[in-house]
């Protein structure tokens, strides 16, 4: 059996080779047309995008009255409340429910499976510390 390789294309690439993790530049914008920038993991084993509630001040929004959600994790568990945004890295942006957590505690931005990777082609390399993205279409 003849192997064929596969190939894709990709408009963006980003080295993320000075971080500790792999972090990804977004913009969040609120209905409010209050936009504000975020450094954050890439996770696939998330669910969700969560982002530190402080966020969710910069943009104006009231934390409480979006959908809460009770994430579960390996360590426990905590509250999160989701709200309809504009996410936007590099020139793509698309609308998805993001989640910022209830906990003032909480300082940690993750992109998750949806919201995030479900709208993008992803294309990853580790070993060279470099993601390649494009959207969905």
């Amino acid at each position: 059996m003849k192997q064929l390789p596969y190939q894709m294309s990709f408009p963006h690439r980003h080295d993320y080779s000075l971080k500790q993790s792999l972090e990804v530049p977004l913009r969040l914008t609120s209905d409010l047309m209050l936009s504000v920038g975020v450094l954050a993991k890439l996770d696939t084993g998330s669910t969700y995008c969560i982002f530190e509630n402080g966020y969710a001040d910069l943009l104006g929004l009231e934390i409480t009255s979006g959908v809460e959600e009770k994430i579960f994790t390996a360590t426990g568990s905590f509250y999160c409340y989701g709200h309809e945004l504009t996410l936007s890295i590099f020139d793509m942006e698309w609308q998805a429910t993001v989640y910022f957590a209830e906990s003032e505690s909480f300082s940690l931005n993750v992109v998750g499976r949806v919201g995030f990777l479900d709208r993008l082609r992803v294309g990853l390399i580790d070993y060279e510390q470099l993601i390649y993205l494009g959207l969905y279409e």
